[in-house]
């Protein structure tokens, strides 16, 4: 489906167009999204499954198009849904309730980030522009609007003062959140930015393109720490680790790679559970296929991905695994899911799943 040739028009899109994707099962857990949470230091046994019944705590139908993007507020109390609708979406992780509806946009929103406080929320959208507002009202803040190509990704630098954002042009730019007065703009990439990530201890920035590689650079102009040349295709996804040490990649060669931030080198790369019988029988094991989303628990412990599998544009895999040793516990199914990203506290993921929902689901 994505041909080298043919990468440029088809990722532009990646968000929103990406139809085949899998739904997440999870197993249900007695715990509550709110409480906490212990992980288990037996190996898990991966097999593929049924969504078992009671994961599913509720579905939110707001959106009258594609859901693209989530994300969880960083005090946990609500979540934010982007859409092909040109919406934000503000509503209750608790209950699934609707609090706020954002119209800002003009075409389909792309990416959505919380400021580290809860307060303001960071949309990117297909209208070239970053608009900053508040999450209870709506009111904006500043808009952004130093790309002259589709905005793909945005992330907060950790103390909120500063937006960087990835863009079709090429370029990571970064700027401040309050008045959108650009700080720098960082070029180091040869083609389209797809991803960016800002390191939890504030440090540095990793972006990742459909040049195959991955840059970690620092927050000031110009200074380039590393290129990762690790993937053979583009990569789609980035995640740091709660220490900033470590970074997991994701990509179209149908790899995940975790590696050391500061050398490049690989601690692993997931291509799967039991790839030699998943060949044959895909209830026997999973073989990612392109790697379209990552989240790194907040904890550190496990890593989620989203993966096209199986069923080509019908069906796909979220994967769950130990972020230390690549060990992992996997569920096959056939529900699309778009985006995704974890509870504060680790208990739960919320996905955007088939079309126009998403769901808030246990993860045991």
């Amino acid at each position: 489906m994505f041909k080298q040739d043919t990468q440029a028009n088809v990722l532009i899109h990646r968000r929103t167009a990406i139809k085949g994707l899998a739904g997440l099962l999870l197993l249900a857990c007695s715990s509550s999204c709110a409480s906490p949470t212990s992980f288990t230091t037996t190996t898990p046994t991966p097999t593929a499954t049924s969504r078992p019944s009671g994961s599913v705590i509720h579905v939110y139908r707001g959106h009258t198009d594609r859901v693209t993007t989530v994300a969880w507020s960083p005090d946990g109390r609500y979540i934010a849904s982007g859409s092909l609708d040109k919406t934000v979406q503000i509503w209750n992780a608790t209950t699934g309730e609707h609090s706020y509806t954002y119209h800002g946009h003009s075409a389909a929103v792309n990416a959505v980030a919380w400021s580290p406080d809860s307060g303001s929320i960071a949309s990117g959208s297909e209208d070239q522009t970053v608009q900053v507002w508040n999450a209870a009202t709506g009111v904006q803040s500043c808009t952004y609007q130093g790309h002259t190509g589709i905005v793909i990704s945005v992330t907060w630098a950790p103390d909120g003062s500063r937006i960087a954002s990835a863009s079709q042009d090429q370029t990571v730019q970064v700027w401040d959140a309050m008045t959108g007065t650009p700080d720098f703009t960082y070029q180091g990439h040869t083609d389209v930015v797809d991803t960016v990530a800002w390191a939890p201890d504030g440090n540095h920035i990793a972006s990742g393109s459909r040049d195959q590689t991955v840059q970690i650079w620092s927050t000031t102009p110009d200074t380039k720490s590393y290129i990762y040349r690790g993937h053979v295709n583009t990569v789609t996804t980035l995640a740091w680790s709660p220490d900033s040490s470590l970074i997991a990649s994701g990509s179209l060669d149908k790899t995940a790679q975790v590696w050391k931030a500061a050398t490049g080198a690989r601690l692993y790369t997931y291509r799967g559970y039991n790839e030699a019988g998943a060949s044959s029988n895909p209830a026997k094991g999973v073989l990612p296929n392109f790697i379209l989303a990552l989240a790194w628990s907040h904890h550190g412990e496990r890593i989620a991905a989203v993966t096209q599998q199986y069923c080509s544009d019908e069906c796909g895999t979220v994967l769950f695994w130990d972020a230390t040793t690549g060990r992992n516990v996997s569920f096959y199914a056939t529900t699309p899911v778009f985006a995704l990203a974890w509870s504060p506290d680790d208990t739960c993921v919320v996905t955007a799943t088939s079309s126009t929902l998403v769901q808030v689901s246990q993860v045991s």
